[in-house]
């Protein structure tokens, strides 16, 4: 069962936020360049963002490193040009931080008794 109310819910959230704006790519850019990969990225978010509101501590782990090189790469486009608008690129890379930051402060905090 979904829990909303988990220990997730605030990195669930920004990662939500990042999954939405990997999908609105494909829709400013067209099929050109990196946006049929950022669809792609954006679909596999909102399945990470379901699992993170099942509370599955391990999947937190492995979203808190991915989205960390997520945003990398995300903040090495903003001003590349490109396809892509550097606008969109830098909403990916602050919800990845915002992501991050509240995933890290739930994996920081010790597990809850089950």
């Amino acid at each position: 069962m979904t829990d909303v109310k988990g220990p997730f819910r605030a990195g669930a959230l920004f990662v939500a936020v990042s999954a939405v704006l990997h999908l609105i790519a494909p829709l400013v850019a067209g099929l050109q360049g990196m946006a049929p990969m950022l669809a792609v990225v954006g679909l596999v978010y909102l399945a990470v963002t379901w699992g993170l509101l099942q509370g599955w501590r391990w999947l937190a782990w492995v979203a808190f490193f991915v989205l960390m090189a997520g945003s990398i790469v995300a903040l090495s486009n903003v001003w590349a040009g490109g396809p892509v608008p550097g606008w969109l690129w830098a909403g990916i890379v602050a919800a990845d931080w915002a992501a991050v930051a509240g995933l890290f402060v739930a994996l920081w905090r010790s597990p809850q008794p089950v």
